[in-house]
Order: C-alpha cells, then sequence, then structure tokens
C-alpha cells in the first residue's frame, strides 16, 4: 500500500474549465493492463472507513491490487484529477461528478459502487440555532461549490419548499477553515462528516440536524470509460474488495474504530464510536448505483445553470462487477458468520 497524500495546483485548471462549463479533451494516456491504481476521496472524516479498512486490513493487496489513497482538496477536484488521470478510480459528490460528465469532451464517466445512499452530513452551530424553519436566515459555512454539503443544502431546501436564498451559503475552501468560522462568529452553523462536527461541543456548539433522510449518490465510485475498458480485472478486483471492506465494517467494530482513529483525525474513542453509530446504519451491504438517485444528481446540477440534462442519465451506471459478485453469492457469504 502506497502512502496517501493531497492534490492540489496542478488540478487547478482543469478545474476551472470544467466550473465555466468549457469542453475539455484529456491528453493524458490510459493506464492499460495495470493492477496499480489511485484512488480519490475528497474530505477526511469517518464516511470513507470503507477505505480506510481496506488499507489497514490488507483487502486490496489480498485481492491484487497496489492501491494509494489519495486525498483530493474538494469535490470539485475529483473529475479534473479523473481527466488527467491522476487518479484512476474517484469518490465524492456525484453532483460535482455530473457537472463534469456534461460539461467535458472526450470524459465518459461510470459509476460503479454506492457504499452511502443518503447525505451523510450534520449541521453543528450556535446553541440559539433551532432546527426546521430555525435554520432559515442562517450564515452556514460549506466548503466549496459543488461539495456534499453544498448539494445536501440544497436538497434541504427543495424538501422544505424554500427559496435558494432563505439559507447563506459561506464557502471557507476546507473543513479546518469551516470549523474556524464557527469559532469565530464568521457563520452560524457549518455543515460536515462525523466526527468533525462533534469535536466543536466542548466549545460550545450543538448538533442542530442530520441530512440522512434525504436520498443521494453521496459517494458513488467513479471511473472513466476507457479506463474500466482497459483494466476490467482492476476495477472488477476493486468492487470486490469494497463489498468485502463494507463488511468488514458491520461486522468488525473493532477494526472499524481503530480505522476511523487512524485516519479521521481524532484520538479519542467516544468520537470514533459517535462516528460509528452514525455511519453504521448507512453503510450498504450490496453497494449498487441507483439510476434513480444518478438521475437526481444529475438533475440538480442542471438546475443550477451547469451542463444540459443528458437524454438517459443511466448509460453512466454500470453495476456489472456488483451485480456478478451479488449473483455468484459472494456477498451474501460475507455477512453468514458475524453480520449484523
Amino acid at each position: 500500500m502506497r502512502t496517501a497524500r493531497p492534490l492540489y495546483a496542478a488540478l487547478t485548471a482543469v478545474v476551472l474549465l470544467a466550473a465555466a462549463g468549457c469542453a475539455v479533451t484529456p491528453t493524458a494516456s490510459v493506464q492499460r493492463a495495470s493492477m496499480k491504481m489511485t484512488v480519490g476521496y475528497t474530505a477526511i472524516g469517518a464516511a470513507y472507513s470503507d477505505l480506510y479498512i481496506c488499507e489497514d486490513q490488507g483487502v486490496f493487496r489480498k485481492n491484487g491490487l497496489d492501491v494509494k489513497l489519495t486525498l483530493l482538496n474538494s469535490s470539485s477536484q475529483l473529475v479534473a484529477a479523473l481527466v488527467s488521470n491522476s487518479v484512476q478510480v474517484g469518490v465524492g459528490a456525484t453532483t460535482s461528478t455530473a457537472a463534469g460528465a456534461m460539461n467535458l469532451k472526450g470524459v465518459d464517466l461510470r459509476y460503479i459502487a454506492l457504499p452511502i445512499d443518503h447525505y451523510y452530513l450534520e449541521m453543528w452551530g450556535k446553541r440559539s440555532v433551532r432546527p426546521g424553519d430555525g435554520v432559515k436566515g442562517l450564515k452556514v459555512g460549506l466548503s466549496s461549490p459543488g461539495s456534499l454539503g453544498d448539494a445536501a443544502v440544497d436538497s434541504l431546501i427543495a424538501h422544505n419548499g424554500w427559496r435558494q436564498g432563505d439559507i447563506h451559503k459561506i464557502f471557507l475552501k476546507s473543513t479546518p477553515a469551516e470549523v474556524s468560522a464557527l469559532e469565530n462568529g464568521a457563520v452560524d452553523a457549518i455543515v460536515t462528516q462525523p466526527p468533525t462536527g462533534a469535536k466543536t461541543r466542548q466549545k460550545g456548539f450543538k448538533k442542530v440536524m442530520d441530512f440522512t433522510s434525504l436520498p443521494a449518490a453521496a459517494n458513488a465510485y467513479t471511473v472513466k470509460s476507457d479506463y474500466m475498458s482497459a483494466n476490467r480485472k482492476a476495477v472488477s478486483a476493486f468492487v470486490k474488495s469494497e463489498t468485502e471492506c463494507l463488511a468488514m465494517l458491520h461486522n468488525d467494530k473493532a477494526a472499524a474504530l481503530r480505522s476511523i482513529m487512524k485516519h479521521s483525525g481524532v484520538s479519542n474513542r467516544s468520537l470514533a464510536e459517535y462516528s460509528y453509530a452514525f455511519f453504521n446504519p448507512l453503510w450498504a451491504r450490496t453497494p449498487r448505483v441507483s439510476p434513480a438517485l444518478v438521475h437526481d444528481a444529475f438533475a440538480a446540477t442542471v438546475a443550477k445553470g451547469v451542463g444540459k440534462m443528458p437524454a438517459n442519465t443511466g448509460v453512466f451506471v454500470d453495476n456489472s462487477y456488483v451485480d456478478a459478485l451479488r449473483r455468484s453469492g459472494f456477498i451474501s457469504s460475507l455477512y453468514r458468520q458475524g453480520g449484523k
């Protein structure tokens, strides 16, 4: 297993073009017939415990893969990283990858697995903030436009029949910047994944609400179709690893807690326990991608004036790898002993 590291400025130009709706033709060659891959994820937190436990328990290596986990600066960099072949598999907000799929020529994306099918975020804020209509009029800190938090707030607004201006979004570029803004009073609340919000409790802040009742293709694993065509063995091994590691999260709480504490920046076991209790009901057992949720992600992106709605968003979904594992009985076998 190779060491994780962040990607920043090298991807900025492609990101800006994508955000502007410009056509970009990728020039980097596809790495062919290789079991080596870089997997890009977009935030530090327990949502990516499937990747953490795969690394810590040697599951990727067992399935013949040489995987490097790479932290991207934000969801907005995910498509750029895939376009440049800096990463071969990406995971992050589907609304962000949908924008790339609609705006970048020569980029044909496929969603191959979906470990969480609801927004896995919380809102933490000042003790005076009330849930429900009490959220209206707030200044809410988010990482970046197109991030999962941005999409979750949009979904909340739509669900409640509010107007876009009813919540004032403040984009702060990073999770640490969100926390700092909350602590210094620049925002009334922040939207983030556990355990980040819970860490602010000791500073006098409270959990206002979570977004887990709102369905979403929150963190679909994404590849380019040309990479998948050239590396089907590697993609198959990755999806197999993903199903194994989701089972480990459900079946081995102790191992899950160790990985959360190691990779999520928390040394406090109670915070790790909090994160595990939050995510355990959300992690899928069969990480099949919902075509309806992918359609919703594209529609939400188009509604913001980014791209033209494809005639059939189902073409971006490839459940063949998950379906093969399910038909073979492999996934069910992971839960026959010790499963919940």
